[in-house]
């Protein structure tokens, strides 16, 4: 069993080698907060194990711990890429250390995050194993950056009070490192007056080693003195192979720290290796830390899991890197092809990492399924689950003659066969209720919508001619008939409603072949053509000498150039060709779907390995495993189940609650928005790329991508016992109390409002909306737990203010809104409450389906 003095020596030593906040040592206090134990006990075990030459500790307060020079292991050698692209910098930094008058003078130019911070510590390392320097395990470090609002305080700690330097840090230099990091931050000036400086401490009877470091265009101090300058590589001027050991190793510290084995998709190794990071590799480890964040946050309750990241957990911008694969094809292959993309959480140089904390482990709301969080505005939000509360009533004459005058539906349906030969069309019934129910609202003059423009009546009698003689045509009779004024604004009202149902014009997407290869997408555009007979299909060959920047560029322009408006299904063969897409959607309006149909790759794998294997049949058998591995690749994604409403809260969020409550089947579920379509299809595709939407759940049916569909009168019309039956679509026969299934619920969730007034108010409400609003089964399933909701978080003191665009919405429906106004006063007088307008703006949203 490990000692607590082993435990702790395990704690100082993988603090130091590993995490560059610990360079220059580590305090009992961190040792003993990050292992909780007792300080003092602590501070006694780092003692004990300095007496056994294991460790060091500094002069310093407080006191810091580092590892003995025989415990590290030999300077430089941990550096990736010191036998290749800091080889030359390691030569001088050596050289300048075993001058043989004395340590050189050293200056480090490299841009922000390419690795300085790491070289000084080395440099450090090498000045103490070789005993060069007597003070040199306690370094003196200047940040200029750290005082560049404060240049006085700057001067001070450099050149001491009025430049005496017995009251500054070099009266403590002498045999020692100064380290004077972003040198470039100094002024003239002060540049000049530290060239005097390092002059004079040259005649120190021990002279401290100065080290400057400065970005790459800062020109070497000017001084007597010989100065070192080495110059450190940015990420991407590394070769192919350190690139790849970097990200390696980050990821080898995030598995670590996370206590699990991550696994890559191979795009985002090569993503990871292509991307430009701003910092280099500061850039590129908060990259790699976000991404695995992303990722653990998925696999959060599976323990036993590696946790896998795909490319979408990258940042937009290094996803972009990809469209330039193909310009690096086989250096990327030859790093890749043979490396391992999975990193297990126990390292393999024998470190422990039990006491290591996984510090990003921050779960996303609504990502857990045993944790049920409350909406954060139900009463903004549709509800979204359902069975049936109130039969549904039929649209036919009977049942219209109970709200409007049998005089007027006799009117309209005399005047329809006229109307129907006018448009060619038959009128739907929805529009035929819709025009009974506006002029009976004129008939008993009630509040109208906002009478049309004149802009309005000009187009639509230019526009919609045929539409407008009939709707003139109406007014006419009902002029005769109903004594009523009818002005071209109420014409125009009524021409509307034939309007709406008019056939448009609607554009049709295209088909892009693009294709590796001169002439080969051309060759498919033309058999495409002649065999379809409808000539929607245009080609894109890529050069395969051009670059990937022209190539993008033309591919842009040919999208945009036979883009309709309905937009562009791409047929490709490629990998780089799909990042080039993503990009140019990003930038362009226009809809881009993709579908990737490897032939060229199969191709290539093909004749690769006829080239190396002798038998046919075993050519045969290796492109089959390479063919089925690229499927497999597609079917280990999760399983993920939508709860779709309008604001992605509310009903949405409690039916996600419901699902993760009582599903065994251990999908994942996420509540999304409604709102805008184009919005939903974006945020869809985003999920694919990580998860296997496995069904659509809500109030209807969005028609994306072929994805099920389960309504939620489904999921009610069941019991909990059957849900998981319901979801994998294996319902079984048991309708049963609706009512009496969401009741239960709310008993469970609401606080403040009491189920047994609700049981009293809500029917009657619902009755009443749904007459107004023909509402279908699952729009009054959704519309009555929104309602349930809305109450509760009302009684609750969580009022959401009203909005400028909500006071637009109900200035333009004011008819609605009175009408809501006056059905929902029993509610209000039940319950002591007021429905504000934010609410009621979002009941006419749900009601009127303005999504």
């Amino acid at each position: 069993m490990e000692t607590t003095r082993e435990l702790i020596y395990d704690k100082v030593r993988k603090l130091v080698l590993t995490d560059t906040r610990y360079h220059d040592g580590v305090t009992a206090m961190v040792i003993a907060t990050q292992l909780k134990m007792q300080r003092t006990n602590v501070s006694a075990a780092l003692n004990a194990l300095v007496r056994e030459q294991k460790l060091v500790k500094t002069k310093t307060r407080p006191v810091q711990f580092l590892l003995a020079a025989s415990h590290l292991q030999e300077p430089f050698t941990g550096l990736i890429g010191r036998l290749n692209s800091l080889q030359h910098a390691i030569k001088l930094a050596k050289a300048a250390v075993l001058y043989p008058s004395g340590p050189l003078n050293i200056h480090i130019v490299a841009n922000g995050g390419a690795g300085s911070t790491t070289f000084v510590h080395e440099i450090q390392n090498f000045v103490e194993q070789r005993g060069i320097l007597t003070a040199a395990s306690s370094p003196i470090i200047v940040k200029c950056r750290d005082y560049a609002d404060d240049i006085h305080q700057l001067d001070s700690q450099l050149f001491g009070e009025h430049g005496q330097l017995a009251h500054s840090l070099w009266a403590h230099s002498e045999g020692g490192i100064v380290v004077i990091d972003h040198y470039d931050y100094l002024d003239g000036p002060q540049r000049a007056q530290l060239t005097s400086v390092m002059e004079a401490v040259a005649s120190h009877k021990q002279p401290p080693l100065i080290i400057l470091v400065s970005g790459i265009d800062q020109e070497i101090l000017r001084t007597q003195q010989l100065i070192m300058k080495i110059e450190l590589p940015d990420f991407k001027q590394r070769p192919w192979s350190e690139r790849w050991a970097l990200i390696r190793r980050f990821l080898t510290i995030e598995a670590q720290q996370s206590k699990r084995t991550i696994r890559l998709e191979l795009a985002v190794a090569q993503a990871l290796m292509l991307a430009n990071y701003d910092q280099n590799l500061k850039t590129m480890k908060a990259t790699i830390t976000m991404a695995c964040a992303q990722a653990y946050v998925r696999f959060m309750a599976d323990a036993d899991r590696e946790v896998r990241v795909y490319l979408a957990d990258l940042s937009p911008a290094v996803q972009q890197a990809l469209a330039h694969e193909r310009d690096y094809q086989q250096e990327l292959a030859a790093v890749l092809a043979a490396a391992d993309l999975s990193f297990a959480a126990k390292s393999s140089s024998g470190l422990s990492s039990d006491s290591l904390q996984a510090s990003r482990q921050q779960v996303e709301p609504g990502t857990n399924p045993r944790s049920v969080q409350v909406p954060r505005s139900v009463e903004q939000s549709p509800s979204v689950i359902k069975p049936s509360i109130v039969q549904q009533r039929a649209s036919n004459t009977q049942n219209l003659a109970q709200i409007v005058a049998p005089l007027i539906i006799k009117i309209v349906k005399d005047w329809q066969p006229d109307c129907e030969r006018l448009l060619a069309r038959p009128l739907t019934e929805s529009v035929f209720n819709g025009l009974c129910l506006h002029i009976n609202g004129m008939y008993r003059q009630m509040p109208t919508t906002k009478p049309a423009s004149a802009t309005m009546i000009t187009q639509l009698q230019s526009q919609h001619v045929a539409e407008y003689e009939a709707a003139v045509k109406l007014a006419q009779v009902l002029a005769t008939k109903l004594d009523l004024t009818i002005s071209p604004a109420e014409v125009a009202l009524l021409a509307t409603f034939l309007v709406a149902q008019s056939p448009v014009t609607r554009h049709h997407p295209v088909v892009l072949y693009v294709m590796q290869g001169m002439g080969t997408a051309q060759a498919l555009m033309r058999t495409t053509n002649t065999l379809s007979a409808v000539s929607n299909t245009y080609a894109y060959d890529v050069d395969l000498s051009a670059d990937s920047t022209m190539v993008m560029k033309a591919l842009k322009h040919k999208i945009s150039e036979i883009d309709c408006g309905a937009g562009v299904l791409v047929i490709y063969d490629m990998g780089a060709i799909k990042w080039m897409l993503t990009t140019i959607q990003g930038e362009l309006a226009t809809k881009i779907r993709m579908i990737q149909v490897p032939v060229t790759l199969v191709g290539v794998d093909a004749a690769r390995k006829s080239a190396r294997v002798m038998d046919v049949d075993d050519v045969y058998h290796l492109v089959q495993v390479d063919l089925n591995q690229l499927n497999a690749e597609k079917t280990t994604k999760d399983e993920l189940i939508i709860t779709l409403c309008h604001t992605g809260e509310g009903g949405a969020a409690q039916l996600k609650d419901y699902i993760d409550q009582y599903s065994r089947l251990q999908m994942r579920v996420k509540a999304l928005a409604i709102g805008h379509r184009d919005e939903l299809v974006a945020t869809v595709l985003r999920l694919q790329q990580v998860y296997q939407i496995h069904a659509f759940v809500g109030t209807f049916d969005p028609q994306l991508f072929g994805i099920p569909f389960i309504s939620m009168a489904a999921i009610f019309e069941h019991s909990h016992q059957q849900l998981d039956q319901v979801l994998m679509f294996r319902p079984e026969a048991g309708r049963w109390d609706t009512y009496n299934q969401i009741y239960q619920y709310f008993k469970t969730q609401f606080e403040y409002a009491e189920v047994a007034k609700l049981q009293r108010v809500l029917p009657p409400l619902m009755d009443d909306l749904t007459t107004l609003y023909q509402l279908t089964e699952d729009q009054q399933i959704g519309l009555f737990v929104h309602l349930g909701s809305m109450i509760d978080r009302i009684l609750a003191g969580k009022i959401v203010t009203t909005t400028a665009q909500t006071r637009k919405l109900v200035t333009q429906y004011s008819q609605d809104y009175q009408q809501l106004r006056r059905c929902l006063r029993p509610v209000e007088q039940t319950f002591k409450l007021i429905v504000n307008d934010e609410m009621i703006g979002t009941l006419l949203v749900i009601l009127k389906q303005l999504h």
